[in-house]
C-alpha cells in the first residue's frame, strides 16, 4: 500500500472488508481491492488505491480477521465480548502532496489500536456493534470509538447487509492528524489548527455471494460525512468521503 490516505477511508474499506471475512468458517484466504475518494489536499486519486490479502482463522476464542486479531472473553449465538488490536492505516506523508504548504507539514503515522469490542444481535433487530479502542504505539495516544448497527438480508445465496454508524475520535486523535502546531504555521503559512473531538456519520453497504461452497465473491461501499473538526482543518480539502471494495475469497 502507498504511504499516503491510507485514510479514515481506508479504515472503511478494511472495516468492510473485516466484516466480509467475518462470515467465514474456520480458516481462509482471500483477496480485496478498495478505492477512496482522497482525504488530504493535493494528493493524487491514485494513491488512495489499496489491495490487500485477507486472511480469516478461529481458534476457539482467539481470532484472525484481516488486519485484526483478538480473543473472545464471551461467545453465544446472540453476544459477543473481546479485546481486540487492529492496524489503523491512517497516514499522511507529506512529500505524496503537490502541494507547496502541504510538503511543510509532519508526517503522520499509522499505528496499531488496542481495545475491548461488544456486540448484540437478534434476527428481529439485527446486529449492533460497539468498538473502544486506543493507540498503543504512542502515535496520536487518541480514542478511536466506532458504533453500528446493521441488518443482514439473505436472498438464496446472495447475503445484503446495509448499516448505519458513526466513529467518536477524542482531541488527541484529531490533533494528531488533522491539526497544525505553530512550527508547521510558521513554515507552510497555514493558520495554527487545533481541533476538538467529533463524531462522523457513515452509511455503509456490504453484499457477498456464495459462488460454491468455498468460494465467494464480496463488495461494498461507504459514504462518510466528516465532521467540522475534520473538514475545518487546513489540511482537509473535502466535506465527505466515498469508498468501494470488492474481493473474493476461498474458505478451507
Amino acid at each position: 500500500m502507498t504511504n499516503l490516505i491510507k485514510s479514515v477511508v481506508s479504515v472503511a474499506i478494511l472495516t468492510g472488508a473485516f466484516l466480509q471475512a467475518a462470515q467465514a468458517d474456520d480458516f481462509s484466504l482471500g483477496l480485496t481491492t478498495g478505492w477512496s475518494s482522497k482525504l488530504y489536499k493535493q494528493v493524487d486519486e491514485n494513491k488512495n488505491n489499496l489491495v490487500f490479502p485477507n486472511v480469516d482463522y478461529e481458534a476457539g476464542p482467539f481470532w484472525f480477521h484481516g488486519l485484526s486479531a483478538g480473543y473472545d472473553f464471551l461467545h453465544t449465538p446472540s453476544d459477543r465480548i473481546a479485546i481486540l488490536g487492529y492496524y489503523l492505516p491512517l497516514s499522511f506523508k507529506a512529500t505524496d502532496s503537490h502541494s507547496r504548504a502541504m510538503r511543510q507539514l509532519n508526517n503522520r503515522h499509522s499505528t496499531l489500536m488496542t481495545g475491548i469490542s461488544y456486540s448484540h444481535e437478534s434476527p428481529e433487530m439485527g446486529k449492533f456493534e460497539t468498538t473502544l479502542t486506543t493507540d498503543s504505539l504512542d502515535t496520536s495516544n487518541g480514542l478511536y470509538w466506532n458504533n453500528a448497527w446493521s441488518y443482514p438480508v439473505q436472498i438464496g445465496l446472495l447475503s445484503i447487509e446495509p448499516s448505519l454508524g458513526f466513529n467518536w475520535n477524542d482531541r488527541k486523535f484529531n490533533k494528531y492528524y488533522y491539526g497544525i502546531n505553530n512550527k508547521e504555521s510558521g513554515r507552510s503559512g497555514f493558520k495554527k489548527y487545533t481541533p476538538g473531538e467529533s463524531i462522523t456519520p457513515y452509511v455503509e453497504l456490504n453484499m457477498n455471494y456464495m459462488l460454491t461452497d468455498s468460494w465467494n465473491i464480496y463488495g461494498g461501499s461507504r459514504y462518510t460525512i466528516l465532521p467540522d473538526a475534520v473538514k475545518n482543518s487546513p489540511m482537509v480539502e473535502k466535506d465527505s468521503l466515498l469508498s468501494f471494495w470488492a474481493g473474493f475469497s476461498y474458505t478451507f
